[in-house]
């Protein structure tokens, strides 16, 4: 196995597994907590999201390209420093303007207060920011090993604290947020040590200049996501409730499923793209990355259809009722998820072309989009709106997207072979919806029956092409 096909299946377990480990955890999180405190954990979630990216200012992300600029270890130590110090000036000065304008900041979620929800929230992602600098550190030095061990050991911290006050202690959303924040407190020392042991404490001005100057255009960039993926929250709790928010956040996380496995399979299809985009033969290249990018398009469609195949009887058997109906959420968002993962290689022909700045204008018109949708929709439909709005947002995004890519390195799609699957799998989903039959039992053998079916054509005319894309060959 190659170094490169070795780190990127390490760096995959990394951010994979917490993830979907997480979703194991579903069954204990939602008996033991209201659809209401789930509607906060994830809306603080949210907060903490989009707080790192003020904490931080996107500084750190100016690592990946700016750290190899420096060519000897002590310039890189230095390096490393400086970002570390500016991290903990601007993440301290964002800290206490979010205190002092408490009042504000509590707006954002009006029916959740601010102590102690609030509070645990942004005190998880003002301690977060000092992890960051010493996991990037072993990303760029290729040393996957320890990336995801730390990955792995903030993960089961987390959780296993998460679990005793939830289950132990029964605090409900206090204690699951309380949970992660004392995680973060707890595991602060190692990656101060390993701080001390990769950086030079010092700070350089110039440094700091070229790090921010490169990191800022970032910032936009990074917002769109955050109002694309995660801000219908904020409208739901507006317009409606808690409980509300909490059964859109559970369909939108199980719906999740198709973005963590199909991340997984694009980032391992990235090297072969631009290996082949770059090669001699472009005419041959091009053929291939025909048959690639639809076989990408078929696994994502694959997943989607599993997901929202199965995700009712899921619910209903592994979590509480109360949350029954989220399972009315997910096809709405996976479909979603399938319009954007398929917009991903749209990215991948522009990026060829090394262009940056339509994405970010594209990304821009999408997010606008996305909260006009939001107050028009929301209103009316609840939760089913936000989803909608999602669902047209990432749809604009990828006539936009496909549009620009037809002027960069075009490879077009099989429109009549996907077009035909999404049909028969939209098909499939209906008539299942159109079934009542009384054991649910009954209901999971007739669906595996039709999964069998999706698998055997999947492996009889799809699986040497995915072979050779998980292989990076």
């Amino acid at each position: 196995m190659s170094s490169l096909l070795k780190n990127t299946s390490l760096y995959t377990i990394g951010n994979i597994l917490p993830q979907a480990a997480g979703f194991f955890l579903l069954p204990i999180y939602t008996r033991y907590l209201t659809p209401a405190d789930y509607g906060i954990v994830s809306s603080m979630q949210v907060l903490s999201t989009m707080l790192t990216v003020f904490f931080t200012m996107a500084i750190d992300r100016s690592i990946y390209r700016l750290y190899f600029d420096f060519k000897t270890d002590k310039d890189r130590r230095d390096y490393l420093g400086t970002i570390t110090l500016s991290l903990f000036f601007i993440s301290c000065a964002v800290l206490l303007l979010l205190f002092v304008f408490k009042g504000a900041v509590g707006q954002i979620y009006e029916s959740i207060s601010f102590f102690p929800y609030y509070v645990y929230a942004i005190l998880t992602a003002f301690f977060s920011v000092f992890t960051i600098v010493p996991k990037i550190y072993f990303q760029v030095n290729e040393k996957a090993g320890k990336f995801v061990f730390l990955s792995i050991t903030q993960f089961l911290l987390s959780t296993g604290l998460v679990l005793w006050f939830i289950i132990g202690k029964k605090n409900g959303a206090v204690g699951m947020l309380e949970g992660r924040m004392i995680a973060a407190v707890i595991i602060l020392p190692l990656f101060f040590y390993i701080s001390y042991r990769t950086i030079n404490f010092t700070f350089k001005k110039q440094i700091f200049k070229e790090s921010l100057a490169f990191s800022l255009p970032m910032i936009p960039g990074l917002m769109m996501a955050w109002v694309l993926n995660l801000s219908d929250r904020i409208f739901i709790e507006r317009y409606f409730n808690l409980h509300d928010v909490g059964i859109y956040s559970l369909g939108y996380k199980i719906a999740g499923l198709v973005l963590i496995i199909a991340s997984a399979f694009y980032l391992a299809y990235n090297p072969v793209f631009y290996k082949l985009a770059n090669s001699e033969n472009q005419k041959q290249a091009k053929e291939m990355l025909f048959k690639y990018n639809n076989s990408y398009i078929v696994v994502v469609l694959f997943i989607t259809f599993f997901i929202v195949l199965f995700s009712k009887e899921a619910i209903q058997l592994l979590l509480n009722s109360k949350y029954y109906e989220s399972y009315k959420i997910v096809p709405i968002i996976s479909f979603a998820y399938l319009i954007s993962q398929t917009s991903a290689l749209f990215n991948l022909m522009i990026y060829q072309n090394k262009k940056v700045m339509p994405l970010t204008i594209i990304g821009f018109i999408g997010a606008a989009i996305n909260i006009l949708l939001n107050f028009l929709l929301v209103p009316p439909f609840g939760a089913y709106g936000a989803g909608y709005a999602t669902v047209i947002s990432f749809a604009i995004i990828f006539i936009l997207s496909w549009r620009y890519a037809k002027k960069c390195y075009f490879i077009p799609f099989n429109w009549k072979l996907l077009s035909s699957l999404l049909l028969i799998a939209v098909g499939v989903i209906y008539l299942f919806s159109t079934i009542n039959l009384s054991n649910i039992f009954y209901m999971l053998i007739l669906k595996t029956g039709f999964l069998l079916l999706a698998l055997a054509v999947i492996y009889v005319f799809y699986f040497d092409r995915i072979k050779i894309i998980i292989k990076g060959q």
